[in-house]
């Protein structure tokens, strides 16, 4: 069955703004709960070479120390807004999508570091009055990527950026990611309503934006350096997991996706596919006929091969790709991630249904005017 995708076309507006809004006008929000590297992050935003109107920490509700620590900077920097902003992801952007003042809004993740030059690269493309929202890559910060599955992570999401992000805007995360206020008022808020632990908003938010007329871009010169000190192969398939869940429930709703297809999925799924239908099968033969279970034996030797043929495609493919994205010669952990997004997709077909919205709320509706 394939998954249908959502491209990064869309209708032209209507019409269009008589002016762009000026850059220096951009509210930036940093969400974080729990986590004192936040601090690294607002002194790299207070070093940018385009100061942000403001920078508005939203805390989903810390209780180490963090939100303290953001309230000592705020002392010395009035641009430093501290504010306990309780709930998921979503919600706390989106209470913090009520308190900003700039006309641009960037978000920012409190495990990133942006260089000083990251505002003015991020931005430059609103000289386009099109131009809805931006984003740009989330490399491993240098020193942080000290395990094989932080390097493989690291070399999954460069080449991601490069192959999918780059034409397909709606992949873009938000984190690193920089909107007119505008959109949120025409197209609504983010969608509180998906799965809460990964909502996918990020994805919604920009399918949303892209069929209402915006454009999305992809700046691959406005890097942040991404800590991937705490990425493991445990917690990434953990991560990919949870992901998968939220990406199901946002594909049953408004059927968009940016990777998974049959072609995609199939060979992940065949060798394990043959095993268990082999063993099945052995099983049953075993008790009507045991002369006829060489045909379950024969399955499951099958589906053996199928995985190491598999696993060695994916070394010497991540092999050629390693001098381009250094990390790739750990590919064959692609099979355990790909695992793990079906599990995630999985286990939303059981909590959610079919449709995505069993347990839920109903989301609101998105509206669809275009732009005044």
């Amino acid at each position: 069955m394939a998954v249908p995708s959502q491209g990064p076309t869309a209708a032209a507006p209507t019409s269009a703004p008589s002016s762009s809004e000026p850059k220096e006008e951009v509210s930036v929000i940093v969400t974080v709960l729990n986590d004192r590297r936040v601090e690294r992050t607002l002194r790299s935003l207070q070093a940018q070479t385009l100061s942000p109107l403001e920078i508005i920490v939203a805390d989903g509700g810390s209780k180490d120390g963090t939100f303290e620590l953001c309230e000592r900077l705020a002392a010395s920097d009035p641009r430093i807004r501290p504010c306990r902003l309780l709930g998921n992801i979503p919600e706390s952007r989106n209470q913090a999508l009520d308190l900003v003042k700039g006309d641009l809004i960037a978000f920012l993740d409190a495990d990133e570091v942006a260089p000083t030059t990251w505002l003015e690269e991020l931005l430059q493309p609103f000289d386009d009055v099109d131009v809805g929202f931006v984003g740009g890559p989330t490399p491993g910060m240098k020193g942080t990527t000290r395990n094989i599955g932080s390097r493989y992570y690291d070399a999954y999401l460069r080449r991601f950026y490069d192959t999918v992000a780059r034409y397909q805007p709606h992949a873009l995360p938000m984190g690193n990611s920089a909107w007119r206020r505008r959109v949120f008022q025409k197209v609504g808020k983010l969608d509180t309503t998906l799965f809460p632990r990964a909502a996918s908003e990020d994805q919604d938010m920009a399918v949303r934006a892209l069929r209402a007329g915006w454009k999305g871009v992809y700046v691959p010169s406005a890097i942040v350096d991404h800590d991937f000190s705490d990425i493991t192969i445990l917690s990434l398939l953990r991560k990919q997991s949870t992901y998968a869940t939220g990406g199901y429930v946002l594909w049953r709703r408004i059927g968009s996706t940016y990777e998974a297809s049959t072609g995609r999925v199939f060979p992940y799924i065949l060798g394990p596919a043959l095993i268990v239908t082999g063993l099945l099968l052995w099983g049953l033969l075993l008790l009507l006929d045991p002369r006829a279970v060489v045909f379950g034996e024969a399955l499951v030797l099958l589906g053996w091969w199928a995985l190491l043929f598999l696993t060695l495609y994916l070394m010497v493919q991540g092999l050629v790709w390693e001098r381009t994205y250094p990390g790739s010669r750990f590919r064959p952990l692609e099979i355990l991630r790909r695992w793990a997004t079906l599990w995630g997709a999985f286990r939303g077909f059981l909590s959610y249904g079919w449709s995505g919205r069993k347990n839920l709320p109903a989301a609101p509706p998105p509206t669809s005017k275009q732009r005044s």
